[in-house]
């Protein structure tokens, strides 16, 4: 007995004698500030730690022998630290900037491709909240979207759950979106674009507020978006698997892998929700989906200097709503007929190639396909029966573009081409609605220094509607550098955006009784406009920092389309251009604190938007003069995350003249990350406001929700949940 406890002792002798402690203080190497978050583990286990808010950092049961520890941290190059153990040396992790990792974030949208502080242009990048954003809703982008102040996503449907995006208050036909430079949203699709693009493939989000046709084309009055696909020059893979309490079940995996000069990105989804009718009058309030999406791209890296991208998207889905007896397959009768189906297909393709000319010239070679279909099926009331409208939306654009870089200065000129066709299937309609623009367009765009701490960005696009019209449409911008910390930007341009009866007017309708546009009595709609914003940055000691900025914003809006009925009671309805104009202006406020591990932001909006006709003004309906949201995060690396998020619309003025509540939302997520692993849960609208807690969905003149304005919530409170899996 007494030898067992002799050798149980020595046991746990030699045990803890083999278990040692390893201490250091991590800072970084350029300004010896200590480094919060990174990550050191015991090189061929799964033994690590993380440096606390002192920069301390504590790696517990290492064996004797020699060990290296690698430590790591976004931003900073690996360093490893070789030690023989036992040690009892405590002593400072010295971690170098990556130079790559560090820069700044690089601009796509303006072309110049510039660092966002060295761009005159006001550019609003989105790029940490992807992540976050996917854990609230893997299916499409709609969510994302409203990270940012003076965006509001705007839901045109109260039981098919479709929206559009709307910047600075603009209906939203003003706001053009682009993947990765390519306009291939928009038309047929406008409603459903931002309810079909996944956010899971992306790595940032830009955001250009005011008119910037100059940039792309047509359709950017309000501003642009454009959605930035990862590349295939990182390993990644990812399983995303989310379900909700209101009968969403997503299925995500993305891929990436290069090899040798190859690579490739892949993303797979299936998405299904079963219609949810939170208020329990018998209509949807979240339809009834299944789509797929299926997106491939390669990248093949011949040289230093050459490199081609070949990708496409493949989207189908079935999108029902209306009464929920007719979707548990009950038969349509006098008291149970209302329903809307969209059936939708969309196939896209995109080739670019680049190819450096010189160590300063820059030859870029663009061009994408997008063959989109929809079926779109409405029963507004039982006698009439089912109404049908369908087509299909075929388009193009091709660009040749050439990039001077000479030191700070960047010139850049090209030419493109842009077809956009829409042929409708005959069915019911008599007058085929059918549409054609093609446009043919050059640009040049300068981007260079005028003295110490002043950069300007000018440019001008002519553009030809071929058998139409040609559009000349300059835009200046300047970013003055008072400080390192202190910035002023200014810019404006002109938009325009070719009549077309894909509209939120017509969407209403299901397109039924809407003639096509006259190309002889319509002319585009066009707009002038400008921002300007001061912007203040600091970081306050080393675990806080400040970022201030306040901008307002200006946009006049001529030929404005509207809706009108033919003959005053026919209903039969058409567009013309309004002699009125309309005008947006208001102001932003962004706020963003960080404090150690914690982030906190604040954005407010005031917009005011109206149309003037022989100086009498009208409010713009479904547009909240004041809206605040903002969110607090706890972040540390590799291990948790929490959120709480908040927003705020002031009343809104809607179509019968009567004004809606103000109201507030609240959310909260979690996500825990283990190795390979993260969990997260997610809630929305916590405190479960809903617009039908205070008025009915049903409306004249079928007392079905098919005319019904949106303005708060119809779904209420939202839990969700899921896995993330990373290797």
């Amino acid at each position: 007995m007494k030898l067992n406890i002799i050798i149980l002792f020595l046991l746990f002798g030699i045990n803890s004698k083999a278990q040692n402690i390893y201490k250091v203080i991590v800072r970084d190497k350029s300004t010896n500030g200590i480094i919060i978050g990174a990550v050191a583990q015991l090189n061929g286990t799964t033994n690590g730690a993380s440096s606390d808010k002192n920069g301390e950092l504590i790696l517990t049961n290492i064996p004797d022998s020699v060990q290296i520890i690698v430590f790591s941290l976004i931003g900073y190059l690996n360093h490893n630290d070789t030690v023989t153990f036992p040690s009892d040396e405590q002593h400072t992790i010295l971690l170098e900037p990556d130079g790559k990792e560090m820069e700044e974030v690089i601009v796509e949208g303006t072309r110049s491709n510039k660092s966002i502080e060295d761009n005159p242009t006001r550019v609003e990048v989105l790029n940490e909240e992807i992540d976050e954003a996917s854990s609230m809703d893997p299916s499409k982008v709609a969510h994302l979207l409203t990270h940012s102040t003076g965006i509001q996503v705007q839901q045109t449907s109260a039981t098919s759950n479709m929206a559009n995006v709307r910047i600075q208050g603009m209906d939203g036909r003003y706001t053009q979106i682009l993947k990765d430079g390519f306009p291939n949203y928009g038309g047929f699709s406008g409603s459903l674009s931002i309810m079909q693009i996944p956010p899971l493939d992306l790595k940032q989000v830009e955001y250009i507020k005011g008119s910037a046709s100059t940039l792309y084309g047509a359709g950017a009055i309000s501003g642009l978006i454009n959605l930035i696909s990862k590349g295939g020059d990182k390993d990644e893979t990812l399983l995303h698997l989310n379900a909700s309490h209101v009968g969403a079940f997503d299925l995500n995996a993305f891929l990436s892998r290069k090899i040798d000069k190859v690579g490739f990105t892949l993303l797979a989804q299936r998405n299904t929700h079963k219609y949810f009718d939170a208020d329990k009058d018998g209509f949807t309030d979240l339809p009834q989906l299944t789509k797929y999406n299926f997106n491939p791209k390669l990248f093949f890296y011949f040289n230093g200097r050459t490199k081609l991208s070949l990708g496409a998207t493949f989207t189908s889905e079935v999108r029902e709503g209306g009464d929920t007896k007719l979707l548990s397959h009950q038969k349509p009768d006098t008291l149970h007929f209302y329903k809307e189906k969209n059936d939708v297909n969309r196939v896209t393709t995109q080739l670019k190639f680049e190819t450096k000319l010189s160590d300063k010239n820059i030859l870029t070679i663009r061009n994408s396909f997008n063959a989109f279909h929809r079926g779109l099926q409405i029963t507004p009331t039982f006698s009439l029966g089912e109404y049908s409208f369908s087509g299909n939306q075929l388009s193009s654009f091709s660009e040749i573009a050439f990039t001077n870089r000479a030191k700070e200065n960047v010139f850049i000129a090209g030419v493109n081409f842009y077809s956009d066709e829409f042929k409708e299937e005959k069915l019911q309609s008599v007058i085929l609605r059918n549409e054609d623009y093609q446009t043919a367009g050059g640009f040049i765009n300068y981007t260079f220094n005028l003295g110490k701490g002043v950069i300007i960005e000018s440019g001008v696009r002519a553009d030809y509607v071929l058998n139409k019209q040609a559009y000349v449409l300059p835009r200046l911008s300047a970013l003055f550098k008072w400080t390192q910390k202190l910035t002023t930007r200014i810019g404006g341009g002109m938009g325009y955006r070719n009549a077309s009866i894909f509209n939120q007017e017509a969407e209403l309708f299901g397109y039924k009784n809407v003639l096509p546009i006259d190309k002889n009595k319509t002319v585009a709609e066009q707009s002038i406009g400008g921002n300007m914003d001061i912007g203040f940055k600091t970081a306050l000691g080393d675990n806080f920092f400040l970022n201030i900025n306040q901008m307002f914003f200006y946009t006049h809006l001529t030929n404005p389309l509207i809706l009108v009925d033919t003959n005053g009671t026919s209903g039969v309805y058409h567009f013309i251009n309004s002699s009125a104009y309309t005008q947006s202006y208001g102001a932003e406020t962004f706020f963003k604190f960080g404090f150690y591990d914690f982030v906190l932001f604040i954005g407010y909006t005031y917009t005011h938007v109206s149309n003037i006709l022989g100086g009498r003004e009208t409010e713009f309906t479904l547009t909240p003069q004041h809206s605040l949201k903002g969110d607090l995060l706890y972040a540390l690396p590799g291990k948790w995350r929490i959120g709480l998020d908040y927003e705020f619309k002031s009343s809104q003025l809607l179509s019968n003249g009567k004004r809606s509540r103000d109201y507030w939302t609240y959310g909260a997520i979690i996500e825990y990350t283990y190795k390979h692993f993260t969990f997260f849960a997610n809630v929305e609208n916590f405190t479960n406001f809903r617009q039908t807690n205070y008025e009915s969905l049903k409306s004249i003149p079928y007392n079905t929700p098919q005319f019904t304005q949106v303005w708060g919530p119809l779904d209420g409170i939202v839990v969700n949940g899921g896995i993330k899996i990373r290797w």
